[in-house]
Parts: structure tokens; sequence; C-alpha cells
């Protein structure tokens, strides 16, 4: 998804095989990600010699949290029907599953940066 948030990557369609490399992901692996988020309408595909993938929607409305879920299903850290959703130990546990939902609830853009502002921060010294 960073990938294809790029700026030359949303002017147009990308291969596979191109993200893959970027990412330094094998290709198999990525059709299996690709395909989940394509059934989750986050990723829209275009077939053919000069078809490849693009973001199904502007990056800014896509939350790290939408894609997360997506590739992993529930992000709670409790089981829906669980015992502990309920009292005074119900409290913390609900107050948590929110947190790290508004935590995630960052737009791609958003984490894309943060990220790129990391990187460059970083020195290497030999």
């Amino acid at each position: 998804m960073m990938t294809l948030c790029e700026p030359e990557a949303r002017a147009r369609l990308l291969k596979t095989r191109e993200i893959a490399e970027k990412q330094s992901i094998p290709v198999k692996y990525l059709e299996q990600i690709i395909n989940t988020l394509k059934k989750r309408r986050l990723v829209d595909s275009v077939r053919g010699s000069e078809g490849g993938y693009r973001l199904a929607r502007e990056p800014e409305t896509i939350t790290v949290f939408e894609i997360l879920n997506a590739l992993e299903g529930d992000l709670s850290v409790l089981e829906k029907d669980a015992d502990l959703r309920e009292g005074r130990q119900g409290v913390f546990w609900n107050e948590l599953d929110s947190k790290i939902r508004h935590i995630l609830e960052i737009p791609l853009t958003e984490f894309v940066r943060k990220n790129q502002e990391a990187e460059e921060g970083l020195m290497y010294y030999i």
C-alpha cells in the first residue's frame, strides 16, 4: 500500500513484480496480499499487458486501521464474547481497544510521510 501511495506510482498502474521488488517480498506472497486488498476494495486491478494495480481510493481516505483489519482480521485485543469485556475489567480492555484503533486510524499518506521522515533521520556509521 505504501508503494501504491507514492506520487510516481499513482500516475500509472504498477505490476506485481515492481511492487514485490520495491518491498523486497516474494511475488507469490504479494499476490495473496493484493487479492485480499482487492476483496476489501482498497486496491483496484486492471487486466492485460498494460494492466497492473492502483489504490482504489485516494490515499488520504485509506487508514492504516483499514489495511491491517483487511489483512489481519479483527484487531481487538479480546474476543467479541470474552467475559473480560464486562465489569470493571471491561473498562480497561475496551479503553485499550479504543486507543489502539485511534492510533491506527492514521491516513496512509500520513503513515508514509512519517516513515520517510524516520528513514531520513537515520545515520549509519561504519
